[in-house]
C-alpha cells in the first residue's frame, strides 16, 4: 500500500512506500536487517516488484563499514584505509564493531594504548567478533551530516559530492554520514541510519521538501 504524506507529517518509525518519479521508494529511519523496513523491500522483492528503492543487497552493504567503503571506492568516492582485526588497533583510530548487529553510527575514537585494549575488548566481545578500524592522523577531525535524497546542507563541496554519490550507489532515502578531514580533503569513514529525531529545522524543511506534498 502506498503511503501518501500530508503536510505536517514527519517520519518517526516504521517505513512508508512513497511513489517517486515512478519508483516505489520505501521510507524509513533504517533498514537494518529484520526491521520492517527490511522486511517490506524483501516482500516488493518476492512480488517482482522491479522498481522499488533501495533494495536488500544495499541496504545490508551500507551497514557494514568495509563493504560500503569498498563499494564507494569504486564509484571514485575518497575514503578512509581501514584493516580488520580481532584485537590489534593502533592509535589513533577510528573503530566500528563488525558483529552480526553493529550498528555503524557507534563508533570509538582511540588516541592511545589505554583506549586501544579498551575499545577492541568491547567491540569484539573478547576477540569473539571482528572489528574494523582506520587509523587516522593526531590533526584529523571527524564530521558527520545527513543526507536526504542524495542532498545535504552542509556548505562544503566535498561533502556535498560524497552524500549524492552515496546516493547514486545506495539509493537509500535518509542516512548519515560520517567523514574524516585529513588536512583539508574528506575521506569516508561509514554510513549509518538517521536520527531523524536530532535533525536540524533546515534538514526537516529539507526532508518536507523533497518528500512530502501539499
Amino acid at each position: 500500500m502506498t503511503f501518501i504524506p500530508k503536510k505536517g507529517f514527519f517520519l518517526n518509525k516504521g517505513s512508508y512506500t512513497v511513489v517517486k518519479d515512478g519508483i516505489d521508494c520505501v521510507i524509513s529511519k533504517d533498514y537494518f536487517y529484520k526491521t520492517e523496513s527490511y522486511y517490506e523491500i524483501i516482500l516488493k522483492e518476492i512480488n517482482g516488484e522491479d522498481k522499488v528503492f533501495p533494495n536488500s543487497k544495499d541496504v545490508l552493504d551500507a551497514y557494514v563499514v568495509p563493504i560500503a567503503l569498498k563499494r564507494a571506492e569504486i564509484s571514485g568516492i575518497p575514503t578512509c584505509n581501514f584493516e580488520i582485526s580481532y584485537g590489534y588497533v593502533p592509535f589513533p583510530s577510528i573503530v566500528y564493531s563488525l558483529n552480526y548487529f553493529s550498528d555503524p553510527s557507534i563508533y570509538y575514537v582511540v588516541k592511545n594504548c589505554d583506549e586501544s585494549k579498551k575499545a577492541s575488548k568491547h567491540v569484539t566481545n573478547c576477540g569473539k567478533y571482528p572489528l574494523c578500524y582506520q587509523n587516522i592522523s593526531e590533526d584529523s577531525s571527524i564530521v558527520d551530516f545527513s543526507v536526504i535524497f542524495g542532498q545535504t546542507d552542509v556548505e562544503n563541496e566535498q561533502l556535498k559530492y560524497i552524500a549524492g554519490k552515496i546516493y547514486e550507489i545506495f539509493k537509500i532515502p535518509l542516512l548519515k554520514v560520517l567523514c574524516v578531514n585529513k588536512d583539508g580533503k574528506m575521506l569516508l569513514s561509514s554510513i549509518s541510519p538517521l536520527n531523524t529525531s536530532k535533525l536540524t529545522k533546515k534538514e526537516k524543511e529539507l526532508i518536507e521538501k523533497t518528500l512530502l506534498v501539499d
